[in-house]
C-alpha cells in the first residue's frame, strides 16, 4: 500500500481488534478522524485520498482490482458498498464510470469509422443507428423479478428517508434541550 504514507502498515484499513472500518474510512463520516484514510469529495482534501477519484481512475467496472488496491479487499468493498449509507454515493460512481466508458468506446468507434480499415463500414453503421442508446429500446412488460427489485428499491428508499428523519429530528430536539 504505496499511497498510504503516514499510516501504520499494520492496520491502515481495521481498528486495534482487527474490525474493518466502514464509516471510520471517510474524512467526512469517521468520529475522530484518526482513522479516516479517504474523502467522499470529488476531489482530494486536505491530506486525504478522494475515492471518488480513485475508483474512476481505476476504470474497473468489477470493482475487483480497485477493491484490492484502495481497501482491504473484496470482501471490505462489499461491506461498504452495502450500507445505506453509502450506497447513494457508489450509484452515482458506478452510472458515472459507466457513462466513461461507453463514451470512451464510443470515441474509439467513432475514430474507426473514419479511418479506412475493413471495420470502417461497421463502425459508420453503429454510429448512423445509434447502436449505443440502449435504454430506448422497448422492453414489453417487467419481469416479477425487476418488479420486485423496484419494489425493494423503494421500501429501503423509504427505509434512508425515516433514518434520516429520525436523526434529524433527534439531533434538533438535542440542540433544544441544551
Amino acid at each position: 500500500m504505496t499511497f498510504l504514507k503516514n499510516i501504520p502498515e499494520s492496520s491502515p484499513f481495521k481498528n486495534s481488534n482487527g474490525v474493518r472500518y466502514t464509516k471510520g474510512l471517510f474524512f467526512e463520516t469517521s468520529i475522530d478522524n484518526y482513522s479516516a484514510v479517504y474523502t467522499l469529495k470529488n476531489e482530494d482534501h486536505l491530506h486525504y485520498l478522494s475515492l471518488y477519484k480513485l475508483y474512476m481512475a481505476a476504470e474497473d467496472p468489477t470493482e475487483y482490482l480497485f477493491a484490492m488496491e484502495y481497501l482491504d479487499g473484496w470482501e471490505h468493498w462489499q461491506a461498504i458498498s452495502r450500507t445505506n449509507w453509502f450506497r447513494p454515493y457508489v450509484t452515482r460512481w458506478r452510472q458515472e464510470l459507466d457513462l466513461k466508458l461507453r463514451a470512451e468506446a464510443l470515441q474509439r468507434i467513432k475514430a474507426e469509422s473514419k479511418s479506412s480499415s475493413k471495420n470502417a463500414l461497421a463502425a459508420s453503421r453503429f454510429l448512423l443507428e445509434k447502436g449505443w442508446n440502449t435504454e430506448g429500446s422497448p422492453r414489453g412488460r417487467p419481469s416479477k423479478e425487476d418488479i420486485k427489485r423496484r419494489e425493494l428499491e423503494i421500501i429501503e428508499d423509504k427505509s434512508n428517508y425515516d433514518d434520516d428523519f429520525n436523526r434529524i429530528f433527534n439531533n434538533q430536539a438535542i440542540l433544544n434541550a441544551q
